[in-house]
């Protein structure tokens, strides 16, 4: 074969090589972004999960305790405990039982969800190692022909 047409067929596969090589590129990019959404709703469903178990154990006002002087003066300009539930819930949540079992459902679906991508991008991180190793190969194969 001639020379020309050897590095023209090189030429040839290590483009479309990188071209494969950013496609799985974009494509664990993208797993990775999706990722962090689903990690960001988990985080929010977790702490709306902790928001309406603590609105169950809502803890009391300490007006009734018999506090010294030191402790007054400590907890002057504090907020309050109902300031801050204020501040939290601005809407009583209705069922509080049923609302942390569909939390709790979501976070279920969602984890399952968030193995699946996981998978995902392992199988593509794969690819994209494999992709490289080929393009290497065949940048060391032209380089070989010209020498």
């Amino acid at each position: 074969m001639v020379p020309e047409a050897i590095e023209s067929r090189v030429t040839h596969m290590t483009t479309r090589l990188d071209a494969r090589l950013a496609q799985l590129r974009h494509q664990r990019r993208e797993m990775r972004r999706e990722l962090a959404r689903i990690r960001w709703w988990l985080r929010l469903l977790q702490a709306r999960r902790d928001l309406l178990i603590a609105h169950i154990a809502f803890p009391g006002e300490t007006g009734a305790i018999d506090l010294d002087a030191a402790w007054e003066a400590l907890a002057a300009d504090a907020p309050t405990s109902k300031e801050l539930a204020a501040a939290i819930w601005t809407e009583a949540p209705e069922g509080i039982p049923g609302s942390i079992d569909r939390i709790d459902a979501l976070v279920a679906r969602l984890l399952s969800y968030e193995a699946r991508v996981s998978e995902n991008a392992e199988t593509v991180t794969a690819d994209v190692v494999k992709a490289m190793g080929e393009v290497h190969r065949a940048s060391v194969a032209l380089k070989v022909n010209h020498a």
